[in-house]
């Protein structure tokens, strides 16, 4: 197995291979780095429904952050049982 390393600007849907011809029916693994994030639609969703939940909890008190979360779990289930 070999590998065959390029860099391209992506114009449209096709990607160009140079020498294809030597490729023909043959397995092939194709991986594509992008360097800048792609953020989807959703991904901008998730983001304003984060913002309001802040904007939502602004005014409340703040909650301790070290909270011991496993020693909590341990207290509940042997509270509860």
């Amino acid at each position: 197995m070999y590998a065959i390393e390029f860099e391209t600007e992506i114009t449209n849907k096709y990607i160009e291979l140079q020498d294809y011809e030597k490729l023909i029916n043959k397995h092939a693994k194709v991986i594509v780095l992008v360097k800048d994030p792609v953020i989807d639609t959703s991904q901008a969703d998730k983001i304003e429904y984060f913002k309001t939940l802040i904007n939502t909890r602004k005014n409340l008190p703040p909650v301790e952050n070290k909270v011991d979360i496993i020693k909590l779990c341990n207290e509940a289930d042997s509270d509860i049982f």
